[in-house]
């Protein structure tokens, strides 16, 4: 009876096994490449104000934004998410753009071990095709004009 009994269990157990599916297959979204372009009126690359960006740092969550962040870059936003400010290694600030609708700005100070900062950062907006990214090129920054799909994936 006890051999019936486990052959029966591995039959089940089989059976299950061979029936069951751990995993479904996801359909991943095609990029659409027809998306409008928020920046045409802009130059592919625009030598970056970083000071203008740091004063962005310090700003509370709610603050008014109104200022040149390139050269040929006015931006009006208003700030929507901070990093704590108990974090001395880096420090992020989101601004939600007015005058770009649908654009949000992250830039991050990175404080690295030898005192220096390095700066990363996005101009982005989901609903339009195209973006600014920051680049450092010879010890200078700049906001690089790039294709929203080169910079995130769907």
């Amino acid at each position: 009876m006890n051999i019936l009994t486990t052959n029966a269990f591995c039959v089940l157990f089989a059976f299950s096994c061979i029936t069951s599916s751990a995993q479904t297959n996801t359909h991943l979204k095609d990029p659409d490449y027809n998306k409008p372009h928020l920046f045409d009126d802009m130059p592919s690359k625009m030598k970056l104000h970083i000071t203008s960006l740091e004063a962005l740092l310090d700003l509370p969550v709610g603050a008014r934004v109104n200022t040149f962040i390139g050269s040929d870059f006015h931006f009006v936003g208003k700030v929507v998410s901070k990093s704590p400010s108990s974090n001395t290694q880096s420090k992020t600030v989101v601004v939600q753009s007015m005058n770009r609708v649908g654009a949000s700005l992250t830039f991050t100070k990175l404080t690295q071990p030898d005192g220096s900062a390095k700066y990363i950062g996005r101009i982005v907006s989901f609903k339009n095709g195209d973006a600014f990214e920051i680049v450092k090129e010879k010890d200078q920054y700049f906001l690089l004009k790039k294709n929203l799909y080169e910079i995130i994936g769907e």
